[in-house]
C-alpha cells in the first residue's frame, strides 16, 4: 500500500468519531446540447439534441483546530450521445495538514497554474477532461503529494505525482471530435508505466502590483501526440488516431500585473521531449470599466495573442498563431449574473471560434448557464476541421445542495 493511501486511512478514525462536524455540499445538473447542423461523419449520433445529467457531491471535514482537513469530491456524468462522455472520476480525495510555516496535501487533488483567459498554457499538473469541455478548464483528479512552503522570499510549491492519467476524448459516435476518432482504448505509452514518478516545482512571489511565477515539470506530458492508425493497411486511409505519450521537460513563466483598470497577463514556456525543443507564449491584457452607465456593473475588454512554435512531430494545437478578442460583463447583482463573449481567430487561415458563456443564479440553490460555440471558416487542413459542423448551444440547469 502506498504512502498516500496509508495517510488517508490513518485520518479516517478521527473523521468517523466527529462526523457531526462534517460539511456536505455539491451540485447536480441537467445539460442539453442543441446542434445547429447534422453530423459531419456517418458513425456519429445523428440527434441534434443531446441531453446529459451530472452530479458532483462534496464532503469536507476539519479537525485539530482546522489544521487538518479531509476532502472527497467525486464526479459522474451520463450522456445520451457520446459513450465516452458517460464517465465518472474522483476529482479530489485528499488530506491537507497546515502548520504555521508549511502545508502538505496527500491524495488526489487539483492544482492550477496560469493567468491567461484564452489558453491555460502553463497549467500542466492535472490532465484535461476533454469530454467535459473543449476549453481544457475541466480537469481530472491527480494523485499527488503537494508540499507548500511560504516564506519572505516567495512561495515554494513542490509536487510529487506518482500516477499518470490519460486524456479523455469524445467517442467515434460523439460530437465535437476530430476528423478521425481518438482510440483511447489502445494508447501508446512508449514503455512508460502509469506509475511513472513525475515531479514539479513552482516559485511565486508578489512584487507590488506584479505577481510572478516560475515553474518546472519533468514527467509524462499531458498532451499526447495523435498518430494515425491504419487498421486496413497502409494503402487504405487511416481509421483512428492513437494517443502517444512522451517524457517531457518543461520550464514556464507566468506574470500578471494589476495596474489601475488594467490586468496585464503573460504565460510562456519552453518544452523538450516532443520533437525539437519549442517555445510558446500567451500574452495580452484585460481592461475593466467599473460602474458602467452609473450602475454596479463592470465591463471588461480582453485581447490576447497566442504563439506556439512546436513542429509537426509534437502534439497538435490550434493555438499556433492566434488572436483572442473578448468582452466580459459582470452585473454584480445578487444573482451573480455574468456574460463572457470571445472570438479566437487563426492569423494564418482566418479559422475562427466564437464562444459565449453566461450564468445567473436562480434563488439560493439553483443556477442556469448558457454556453455556445460556433466554428467559422475552418479549412480541411485545420485540426478543428472535424468540428466544422458542430456549432452548438448548451443549456445547463444546476441544483446546489
Amino acid at each position: 500500500m502506498n504512502t498516500t493511501v496509508k495517510m488517508i486511512l490513518a485520518a479516517l478514525p478521527c473523521l468517523l468519531q466527529t462526523a457531526h462536524a462534517a460539511e456536505w455540499a455539491g451540485f447536480a445538473g441537467l445539460d442539453v446540447r442543441l446542434f445547429a447542423e447534422s453530423t459531419a461523419y456517418a458513425n456519429q449520433n445523428t440527434s441534434v439534441a443531446g441531453p446529459s445529467v451530472m452530479v458532483q457531491p462534496e464532503f469536507r471535514h476539519e479537525w485539530n483546530n482546522a489544521a487538518d482537513r479531509f476532502t472527497a469530491i467525486p464526479f459522474a456524468r451520463y450522456d445520451s450521445l457520446d459513450s465516452n462522455r458517460s464517465h465518472w472520476d474522483v476529482r479530489e480525495l485528499n488530506w491537507l495538514h497546515q502548520s504555521d510555516n508549511w502545508s502538505v496535501q496527500a491524495g488526489v487533488g487539483k492544482v492550477f497554474w496560469g493567468v491567461a483567459e484564452s489558453r491555460h498554457l502553463v497549467d500542466i499538473i492535472n490532465q484535461s477532461d476533454f469530454v467535459e469541455n473543449l476549453n481544457a478548464e475541466e480537469k481530472l483528479g491527480q494523485p499527488m503529494l503537494n508540499l507548500n512552503i511560504p516564506s519572505d522570499y516567495g512561495n515554494f510549491n513542490l509536487l510529487y505525482l506518482p500516477y499518470f492519467r490519460e486524456r479523455t476524448f469524445p467517442a467515434a459516435n460523439g460530437r465535437l471530435r476530430f476528423e478521425l476518432p481518438v482510440d483511447t482504448e489502445n494508447p501508446n505509452l512508449n514503455s512508460i508505466s502509469h506509475w511513472h514518478p513525475d515531479w514539479a516545482a513552482r516559485w511565486s512571489r508578489t512584487f507590488g502590483d506584479w505577481d510572478v511565477g516560475l515553474a518546472y515539470f519533468n514527467g509524462v506530458g499531458r498532451e499526447p501526440r495523435l498518430v494515425p492508425h491504419f487498421s486496413e493497411g497502409y494503402f487504405r486511409p487511416p481509421s483512428a488516431l492513437i494517443p502517444n505519450y512522451d517524457i517531457i521537460n518543461q520550464a514556464s513563466l507566468d506574470v500578471q500585473a494589476a495596474l489601475d483598470n488594467w490586468l496585464l497577463k503573460l504565460e510562456a514556456l519552453t518544452r523538450s521531449g516532443q520533437g525539437k525543443r519549442f517555445a510558446a507564449v500567451v500574452a495580452g491584457f484585460e481592461y475593466t470599466q467599473y460602474g458602467v452607465f452609473e450602475s454596479s456593473a463592470d465591463l471588461g475588454f480582453l485581447l490576447e495573442y497566442q504563439y506556439d512554435g512546436r513542429d509537426p512531430s509534437a502534439p497538435p494545437t490550434p493555438s499556433d498563431n492566434d488572436i483572442f478578442l473578448g468582452t466580459r460583463l459582470s452585473l454584480n447583482d445578487p444573482q451573480n449574473s455574468q456574460l463572457l463573449v470571445g472570438m479566437m481567430m487563426d492569423a494564418n487561415t482566418q479559422s475562427t471560434v466564437v464562444s459565449v458563456e453566461a450564468s445567473r443564479r436562480l434563488g439560493d440553490q439553483w443556477k442556469i448557464e448558457i454556453e455556445s460555440r460556433l466554428f467559422v471558416n475552418v479549412p480541411p487542413t485545420d485540426i478543428l476541421t472535424g468540428l466544422r459542423k458542430d456549432d452548438y448551444v448548451q443549456l445547463r440547469l444546476m441544483r446546489f445542495f
